[in-house]
């Protein structure tokens, strides 16, 4: 059995709001792609906290809100694959 992230494969939106401020949050990409061997960008440990879900399965994602400019990583729940 294979599952895929929504987000990733551009199948669904981003429909999370920023905690603090309840702004719509942006989807800035992957968080293995912050934290990865060869990665310019910072250790992905660094942001606020992580927005989780209900199920295990999935893809965490680093977004961010335009109003606050506070970061989160969002948990994305996994789609299985057909």
């Amino acid at each position: 059995m294979s599952f895929i992230c929504p987000l990733c494969n551009g199948l669904a939106p981003l429909n999370a709001t920023c905690p603090d401020c309840g702004h719509v949050l942006e989807n800035e990409g992957k968080k293995e792609d912050y934290a990865g061997p060869y990665s310019p960008y910072g250790s992905a440990d660094q942001y606020t906290s992580t927005i989780s879900s209900r199920h295990p399965s999935g893809c965490e994602h680093v977004v961010q809100c335009p109003h606050c400019h506070e970061a989160y990583i969002y948990h994305v729940n996994a789609w299985q694959a057909l």
